[in-house]
């Protein structure tokens, strides 16, 4: 994979299989004890580059979207995963009120989809990946690291 293609202007990821060997290659690289802000319109692939990124990780079991319930957590040999789905909560509820910390179990990943409706919900060394749907198909996907959120 070209890393820094990826950090710069993108990688563009035809198939979803594409997508899935970037969740793999990443999942080697990213550091313990972090925040990934899961960026992209409704339908990008959030919730796949996600589930695809777990599996990777090792995590056995089916990883579903954490629309309605807000936030799954996920055991692997290698992380503990926290998976936030930020688009249903309103601006009354305080995201700091999910208990978010509490379940950062070291060493842990955060991964938060729709991280504009929570920006606190970022701990620990944060990146964020981008991931766009252009006109050609397939997926771009691009990382900023880190973040100073």
């Amino acid at each position: 994979m070209d890393f820094d293609k990826l950090y710069s202007s993108g990688l563009h990821c035809p198939e979803p299989d594409d997508v899935t060997d970037v969740a793999k290659q990443l999942a080697v690289i990213l550091p313990e004890n972090l925040t990934l802000l899961l960026d992209g319109f409704m339908g990008a692939g959030k919730t796949f580059f996600a589930s695809a990124l777990a599996h990777a990780l090792g995590v056995k079991e089916q990883v579903s979207s954490p629309t309605y319930d807000i936030v799954n957590v996920y055991a692997s040999p290698r992380r503990n995963l926290v998976h936030v789905d930020a688009y249903r909560l309103k601006p009354s509820q305080a995201a700091e009120n999910l208990g978010i910390e509490e379940m950062l179990i070291p060493p842990w990943i955060l991964l938060v989809e729709w991280p504009q409706k929570a920006p606190e919900l970022a701990f620990g060394e944060t990146w964020r990946l981008t991931i766009e749907t252009p006109p050609c198909g397939g997926r771009r996907l691009r990382l900023a690291k880190p973040l100073g959120v």
